[in-house]
């Protein structure tokens, strides 16, 4: 059964460059917020082994440059061999329950295209077309207003 529990941003590196940016070293993908004393970076164990992450932030998207409550969520991935099992959902749920119980009242990401239908099935919207950002590719800019999790809900984490 799998556990979901916060973890550093050290060990969210390692994952995020074999799945997500396997051109650039690891060292290359320390992302602004990462740091940050509010976010999460929250990983999924299978049988002890990391297999999946996420990491949510406060930032405001570019659209809205002013918007007090927004969180970023930003280099989620699972391994292939443990996609569709369910894993991705609940690392999300657990990054927008975070957000959440900090204040948040607006999450966002930039979406890669193949994503788009996980996003939406759990109450993201897409807003405007398809982008690409240069050696990651094709992504779509995506939100979803954060009613629906409580701050009791912030208690999250098994294990």
């Amino acid at each position: 059964m799998a556990r979901i529990r916060a973890i550093t941003a050290d060990e969210v590196r390692p994952l995020r460059q074999r799945i997500l940016r396997p051109h650039q070293r690891e060292s290359a993908l320390v992302y602004a917020g990462d740091a940050a004393p509010d976010t999460l970076h929250a990983g999924a164990f299978e049988d002890g082994e990391l297999v999946g992450i996420a990491s949510i932030f406060l930032e405001p998207p570019e659209y809205n440059v002013t918007h007090p409550a927004a969180w970023r969520l930003r280099g989620m991935a699972t391994l292939p061999e443990y996609r569709g099992k369910g894993l991705g959902r609940l690392l999300l749920t657990a990054c927008l329950r975070h957000a959440s119980a900090e204040g948040g009242r607006l999450a966002w990401c930039n979406a890669r295209v193949s994503a788009i239908g996980f996003y939406r099935r759990l109450g993201f919207e897409q807003l405007g077309a398809v982008f690409e950002l240069p050696a990651i590719g094709p992504h779509v800019l995506m939100e979803r207003p954060l009613q629906g999790f409580s701050a009791a809900d912030r208690v999250f984490m098994q294990g």
